[in-house]
């Protein structure tokens, strides 16, 4: 089938294209089956690609590379816009990592659902005729990678996921969605657009040991020490979950100094869901010192965005005063 004008709807795993058996069991839908879900007019302007079924807990960040190049290629053969169904258990970093590769002004839309698509309160359908209406659509024209939930349309760079059972388990910081369905199945209305930041190549391998500690009372001492016994060679890069601002036990500075003259890039990011880094106070372990130590600021970066956006840096080649400005291009 030809993909000229069309949208392209990616398979890449989720509830959302899984379906109870009569025995009970989870099954995948079939690629030939998928398509009755969509309405009729988006059906016949819909295409589907299969890709890999694994869970969303085993993707890497190449994996999703290889995912987001597979977008872009059926942009490329005339796609007018993708759509890629995803577990909802990383849909978030998924979308933000694809956020910072998709240079195409055409939309690339992912979507998700906790449910399978034929349990009891099931959006399935629903959620995969808005996708692709929002990928089809002018509204979501040039603005990056969005995601499409709960008849809305989100930013991936500002979506939080704070609940893993509910179906109105995302929420936008701070400026909510950027576009809502009038009515469920009914046009879509634009609320606001956003201003992207630096745009990375499609191609980009993200850097593949980018890991995360996390601040906790008198914690991670043990874990800094482990590393530096023998692995810290390994390292790309190194995100701390700090307290609040950006402050850390002060038993952590001589260790993150040894980290550092390994020359291993450590960014120092707020463990708040809605959290900045600021460097206001003055004593052993806060973010002031810290950042004067050599740190590199998230702003205002979760750990697990910091994360993927340091591996999308280091792999693109970046380092010193050029990834401190990647790391803060909001």
């Amino acid at each position: 089938m030809s993909s000229r004008d069309k949208i392209a709807l990616i398979m890449a795993g989720g509830q959302i294209i899984y379906k109870r058996a009569a025995e009970g069991e989870t099954v995948p839908i079939e690629k030939e089956e998928l398509s009755a879900y969509l309405a009729g007019e988006t059906r016949e302007k819909t295409y589907i690609v299969d890709w890999s079924r694994q869970p969303v807990c085993h993707y890497t960040l190449r994996m999703c590379s290889d995912l987001i190049q597979l977008a872009g290629s059926q942009v490329e053969e005339g796609a007018v816009g993708v759509v890629i169904t995803c577990g909802t258990q990383a849909l978030t970093e998924v979308a933000y990592f694809a956020d910072l590769v998709w240079s195409y002004p055409q939309p690339l839309v992912f979507t998700a659902s906790v449910n399978n698509a034929e349990t009891p309160g099931s959006e399935t359908a629903l959620l995969l005729s808005q996708a692709a209406q929002a990928a089809a659509s002018r509204v979501c024209w040039g603005q990056g990678a969005l995601v499409c939930l709960q008849d809305k349309i989100y930013a991936a760079s500002e979506l939080c996921h704070f609940s893993n059972y509910s179906r109105i388990g995302y929420e936008a910081f701070p400026c909510g969605p950027i576009a809502e369905f009038s009515e469920p199945a009914d046009f879509l209305i634009s609320l606001r657009s956003l201003r992207r930041g630096r745009i990375m190549d499609i191609g980009t391998p993200p850097a593949r040991n980018v890991e995360i500690l996390d601040a906790s009372l008198g914690g991670g001492d043990i874990l800094l020490n482990a590393l530096l016994d023998g692995r810290v060679s390994d390292l790309d890069g190194l995100v701390l979950a700090a307290f609040g601002g950006g402050d850390l036990p002060p038993s952590w500075v001589p260790l993150l100094r040894k980290v550092m003259r390994a020359e291993v890039p450590v960014v120092l990011a707020s463990r708040c869901p809605a959290g900045r880094v600021q460097p206001d106070s003055d004593f052993e372990g806060c973010a002031k010192r810290l950042l004067d130590m050599g740190l590199i600021s998230a702003g205002t970066l979760t750990p697990l965005q910091a994360r993927i956006r340091l591996a999308v840096g280091v792999g693109a080649e970046l380092s010193g005063q050029s990834l401190r400005v990647y790391m803060l291009d909001e």
